[in-house]
């Protein structure tokens, strides 16, 4: 390993301070993992996997069947290019390299080039507005950008000249604007690549390598807030390694080289960098890239292409998915549908039984081997035939969908982490219940804060993937990471009887009512999303309130290029309405309001908003099913009074969702305000 930089604290706010690393954990995995550089690592999976397939992705026209395949020994060579190229252009050591693309090989091969260039990676959201991609490149002291496509290039030439630092700017595909290898600073990924460097210049790449050191920080990982720009979060060497070798620890079922991935999610978000980029090369897995409409609907081809071994996906992704079958269902004739039932209740009776830790008897075995042969086909259908690990997290993932992928014999494991955390901090693989987001990942620690008289308190985190600190913020660092290298996550928690760990809410999302009570949203929205399937969204109002109050939003589907709602209504929702002897398939039409839904501004969403007049039937019915939610309240102050409806879906398009697919709270609560308003009147 390489010798460590002198450093004198354990968090630091400076691209150019190294930080002392927590070598002293308790437990032999952590004395196991040594300190090592990203470069190293790479390079010792790709010289031992040389001959193994590292990346796969679409190529129309060319490659096998218009798909091109990367072994490892190739992909090291790409990337000393890609890392040679940006040294061309003017990289500097300890600046960043943003990059502002979908995922793509280049993605990783910039990523690993920048890194071997003793650069640091800022990855970037693409759908980020200019004045938000010039905030990542100022706070990340950015010399090089990469962008996709003449689209992202156009944001960079907008921000160019406030950004003295920055040299380069890199489009990886067409169409090229004229400005492009003409104009100094603008540059295309494949005019560089024919390009021949001096051995000057290779010297250089390798002196620069040698500099690095496992305690510098590697990446910024931008935290979406809701509030403000985000705060950069520092990931040194040592912590993207060590978590992503703790996280590959705790799958179980590994097989060398056999493992596939698919890469979808945003790289820009700390998940995708430790289950894409980062888990692969620890087993010599390969990644297959979906294309820019994954989670418009393109997923499922490319699922049928690499056929994953294991997934991740964050719970807005499953739901996708969720549609997509029921909406085949509903299809299917009245005898398939009532043996699917039928079959997919075996399924989860089955699966239940094993949580329990209970042997399935000859009958119940016989069971489920029948009705796993029936639910085989959708699981083919969907290319997740081969898939032995479903990891969920992000976000709450209801009990509802829960259970019905248990019935696809698809039982969703939570995991639990942060950018904070340097990536997972739990994995629930070993899944005992479908209630918690399970153990600790080894060499990692979790206890909770303060625990109220329930065990309920802040969740506190420490091990060697805790974070350097927030860039050029000490005091919010200082807030964060306590002396004792404690990590204040900001979510509430407990442990069941069993150590495992709860997610129960948000501290910063508790609604504090007039009364003085403090109330977690997600679990009353998840309880009336349960009693409303026909709901998508549900947010809860009530902060310095006298009640409580929900806005709600029907399922309707969306455009498969766009992610915009449209106004056609979901087959579970129509059957929903069916049984109120309602036949409307339109939402306009059910609402009384303009059949537009394609909602160009917000003004024109809370206009739809306020006209909204709903048969008394619909109102009636979802009245009835807040109530039947409302039994279950911890209290009476926890009992959700009224309810407004809103004109569509949340969504990316329209603004609601971020890029992870968060609910963003405090804009639903700005874009609605006079909805809500009304409500307390």
């Amino acid at each position: 390993m390489n010798d460590l930089k002198s450093a004198t604290s354990y968090t630091s706010t400076s691209l150019h301070e190294a930080v002392k690393l927590r070598l002293d954990e308790p437990g032999s995995f952590s004395k196991s993992v040594l300190p090592q550089t990203i470069p190293q690592f790479f390079r010792e999976a790709c010289e031992k996997y040389a001959d193994l397939p590292a990346l796969v992705w679409e190529t129309p026209g060319s490659g096998v069947d218009g798909w091109t395949t990367l072994k490892y020994g190739q992909y090291q060579q790409r990337v000393e290019q890609a890392a040679l190229m940006l040294l061309s252009v003017g990289v500097e050591e300890r600046s960043s390299v943003g990059i502002l693309a979908f995922n793509c090989p280049e993605w990783f091969f910039t990523e690993f080039g920048a890194l071997q260039a003793g650069a640091v990676v800022a990855g970037i959201y693409p759908s980020n507005s200019a004045e938000a991609v010039y905030h990542v490149l100022a706070t990340g002291e950015s010399s090089v950008c990469v962008v996709d496509d003449a689209q992202q290039m156009a944001k960079l030439r907008a921000i160019k000249e406030r950004l003295p630092l920055l040299k380069a700017v890199i489009q990886l595909h067409g169409p090229f604007e004229a400005f492009v290898d003409q104009e100094p600073g603008f540059f295309s990924w494949q005019k560089l690549q024919e390009r021949t460097f001096s051995s000057e210049l290779r010297e250089e790449l390798v002196a620069r390598e040698s500099r690095i050191r496992a305690n510098e920080c590697a990446m910024l990982i931008f935290t979406s807030g809701t509030v403000g720009m985000p705060k950069a979060v520092m990931l040194s060497h040592d912590n993207i390694i060590f978590d992503a070798k703790s996280a590959a620890n705790g799958l179980k079922d590994v097989q060398v080289g056999e493992e596939s991935f698919v890469s979808y999610l945003p790289l820009s978000h700390v998940a995708a960098q430790i289950f894409d980029v980062f888990l692969a090369p620890v087993h010599a897995g390969c990644v297959t890239f979906a294309d820019k409409d994954a989670l418009k609907g393109t997923l499922i081809k490319t699922f049928r292409k690499a056929r994953p071994t294991k997934m991740f996906g964050v719970p807005r992704v499953f739901e996708k998915l969720q549609e997509r079958l029921v909406a085949a269902e509903a299809k299917a004739k009245p005898y398939s549908r009532l043996l699917l039932a039928r079959a997919r209740a075996a399924v989860a009776e089955h699966q239940i039984t094993i949580m329990a830790g209970k042997s399935p008897s000859i009958y119940g075995s016989t069971k489920y081997w029948l009705a796993s042969r029936i639910i085989k086909p959708i699981r083919e259908m969907i290319g997740l035939d081969n898939c032995r690990v479903f990891l969920t997290g992000g976000a709450p993932t209801s009990d509802e969908m829960k259970q019905f992928f248990l019935g696809l014999d698809i039982p969703l494991g939570e995991c639990y982490g942060m950018s904070e955390s340097g990536g997972a901090i739990t994995l629930n693989v070993e899944i005992s219940n479908l209630y918690s987001a399970g153990q600790a990942c080894e060499g990692l620690t979790l206890k909770i804060h303060e625990p109220d008289c329930n065990g309920q308190g802040e969740i506190l985190m420490r091990g060697r993937s805790i974070f350097m600190g927030y860039l050029g913020l000490p005091e919010k660092t200082e807030e964060t990471i306590n002396e004792d290298g404690w990590l204040h996550s900001g979510d509430l928690g407990y442990f069941d009887a069993k150590g495992n760990l709860v997610i129960s809410g948000r501290l910063k999302e508790l609604i504090i009512t007039a009364g003085g009570e403090n109330i977690p949203p997600v679990h009353i929205e998840e309880l009336i999303k349960k009693e409303l399937p026909c709901v998508s969204n549900v947010l809860l109002i009530g902060d310095h309130r006298k009640y409580l109050s929900v806005l709600l939003s029907l399922k309707t589907k969306s455009d498969g290029k766009t992610g915009v709602p449209l106004d056609a209504l979901r087959e579970e929702t129509i059957e929903w309405l069916r049984d109120l002897d309602i036949h409307e398939t339109r939402l306009s039409d059910l609402l009384s309001i303009p059949a537009d839904l394609q909602l160009p501004n917000d003004t024109a969403a809370v206009a739809a908003a306020l006209e909204i007049t709903a048969e008394p039937k619909l109102l009636e019915a979802l009245e009835e099913g807040i109530k039947r939610a409302n039994k279950h309240a911890i209290s009476n102050a926890q009992k959700v009074q009224k309810f407004a409806l809103i004109p569509h879906e949340f969504s990316l398009a329209t603004g609601e969702l971020g890029p992870t697919l968060k609910i963003r709270r405090n804009i639903v609560h700005a874009k609605y305000s006079t909805v809500i308003e009304r409500l307390y009147k």
